[in-house]
């Protein structure tokens, strides 16, 4: 069973998908997957926190024009969708939160005081503030996949980049996160295959380090 955290980038691409009637994307086909809770790939259970719940609801009330009443409900879905997977569980409230090196206490309050300034009116994301918790989340969650659109935003700590651009693995108390683009990750379900740290591990040769390739033979 695949245990998958997606960052809120993967549920807002997945309703402008829908809004424009972008049919097929990589985000929506995440997104249907832990809510139905499975995929071509076997079932899926979603790995989500109270703090994701609580941004996502913030989201679509300050920047897709949803009252209060139909954010939360949006919002709380995602509750439902771990309730009913194929493992029910029930969103984490992650603790802690100096184990990952985003920011010192004190500049995450100076950098949400900044993000509430007119000047990022416009801004979807406080994006450190996000990173921290969807990181947190799917740590703390036990997950073996995160999806995001911004894989360069977990590029912290321990985490050991590749060769190639669309996947970051995140050791962490004796397990290997995988962080990958949605369309990495909906391409490989599709194919009835869990791109997990495992599947990385089985194909070195396509999961290079960055920077440890030898030099080339003549």
């Amino acid at each position: 069973m695949l245990r998958l955290a997606l960052d809120l980038n993967v549920f807002i691409a997945d309703i402008l998908a829908r809004r424009y009637r972008r049919l097929g994307s990589a985000s929506a086909m995440l997104v249907e997957a832990v809510r139905d809770g499975r995929c071509p790939a076997g079932p899926v259970q979603l790995v989500t926190s109270l703090p994701i719940i609580e941004n996502y609801a913030n989201l679509l009330q300050r920047s897709f024009g949803y009252s209060a009443a139909e954010a939360d409900e949006k919002a709380w879905l995602l509750e439902q969708y771990t309730i009913e997977g194929p493992m029910p569980d029930r969103p984490a409230v992650p603790v802690g939160a100096g184990y990952v090196p985003f920011e010192t206490e004190a500049q995450l309050r100076q950098s949400i005081a900044d993000f509430a300034g007119p000047k990022n009116v416009g801004k979807l994301f406080h994006e450190t503030q996000d990173d921290r918790y969807v990181l947190e989340t799917a740590l703390a969650g036990r997950a073996d996949i995160l999806a995001t659109a911004n894989i360069g935003d977990f590029i912290r700590a321990d985490a050991i980049e590749l060769d190639r651009k669309d996947v970051l693995l995140f050791p962490f108390s004796g397990r290997v996160l995988v962080i990958a683009r949605p369309s990495f990750v909906a391409y490989w379900l599709r194919q009835g295959v869990v791109p997990d740290a495992i599947f990385v591990a089985a194909h070195p040769d396509d999961f290079q380090r960055r920077g440890s390739r030898g030099p080339e033979r003549k």
